[in-house]
């Protein structure tokens, strides 16, 4: 499709309002107090919901770094034990094969546990090499004893060693666990559920689909319990319902959201201040989206564009009332 035909899911939204302050915002561009003051709200906004995503990548560093401590405490200490056992320093011959069990049922939790997490799949892949590298070391470590002169110094200083990486594990998880709280706190302050996996910014990367000429950057992202929820906030008077206008756009952003992801979401969030609504991406909302979609593409061949409403409020506060030729006030 012709670049010139993509459609935003703002400019759906001002459609949606009405068509003629759509046509007008595309030849005039103003920016009134009213949407400057939005704006900086959105930018606020923005700047908090980022902030949540980066602590939640924290939080999630540091538990993979816990993972990867015990890797290393759990290796050495099994090194010393099987050098241990070479000098006859040490009996405990059960004690090799129940850790090598303890540590192949770690290794499944914690790739069910990236699973869960919604982490893509090369990730998910990355951590598998991961595991599979430990599980070599692991039999490595539990004959080394056959390979190489045992010396019971050396045994001793793998103990004290394994005791200091597991140290650093325990640090590792008190971190990731407190970064974990102060996320949980700063989402319940914003009223937010799951974990935000995108921010719509300036520098935010754009959706697109070819499909249907559309592109837009939802407020926010989420990942509730496997579903990718987008959602857009609006600044200004709270109404007593969700506007069309804005219905449209969350529709829009639930199309992009879709295509991108290749999972429809079953809704998207419109939040009004403190006050939100979830909007149902049924197909007959997405029917009345892809309408509009038409609708605006045929307007922008033939330039016939007019006031569909007869509302003086509307045109009160409209912030392109002042080039309306149509305008009631």
């Amino acid at each position: 499709m012709d670049r010139d035909e993509v459609i935003s899911a703002s400019d759906l939204e001002r459609y949606g309002y009405c068509p003629l302050s759509w046509w007008l915002g595309r030849t005039f561009q103003s920016h009134t107090p009213e949407q400057e003051r939005g704006e900086l709200v959105h930018r606020n906004k923005a700047e908090e919901y980022r902030r949540i995503r980066q602590m939640e990548q924290r939080a999630w560093d540091w538990e993979r770094m816990v993972f990867l401590f015990s890797l290393v405490a759990t290796v050495l200490a099994v090194t010393g034990i099987s050098l241990m056992r070479a000098t006859g320093t040490t009996d405990g011959d059960w004690l090799l094969p129940l850790l090598s069990i303890i540590w192949f049922f770690a290794v499944i939790a914690m790739l069910y546990l990236s699973a869960q997490r919604g982490r893509a799949i090369i990730e998910v892949r990355r951590w598998q090499t991961v595991a599979i590298l430990g599980l070599v070391l692991m039999v490595v470590a539990m004959n080394i004893g056959n390979l190489f002169e045992a010396d019971p110094a050396v045994s001793m200083i793998m103990e004290v060693l394994a005791l200091v990486w597991l140290i650093a594990a325990s640090v590792a998880l008190y971190i990731s666990l407190w970064t974990s709280r102060q996320v949980e706190d700063r989402k319940d302050e914003e009223g937010l559920e799951g974990e935000v996996r995108y921010v719509g910014t300036d520098d935010s990367p754009l959706y697109y689909s070819e499909r249907y000429g559309l592109s837009g950057r939802p407020d926010f992202v989420l990942d509730i319990n496997g579903q990718l929820i987008p959602g857009d906030l609006k600044t200004g008077r709270t109404p007593k319902g969700p506007l069309f206008s804005h219905i449209l756009q969350v529709a829009a952003y639930c199309l992009l959201i879709a295509e991108d992801s290749g999972r429809r979401p079953p809704y998207g969030l419109l939040r009004y201040g403190e006050e939100e609504h979830e909007i149902e991406f049924d197909p007959e909302l997405e029917r009345i989206l892809l309408e509009k979609l038409e609708e605006m593409r045929a307007l922008m061949r033939t330039g016939d564009v007019h006031r569909n409403h007869n509302r003086p409020g509307k045109c009160a506060g409209c912030s392109r009332r002042d080039l309306c030729p149509e305008r009631l006030v």
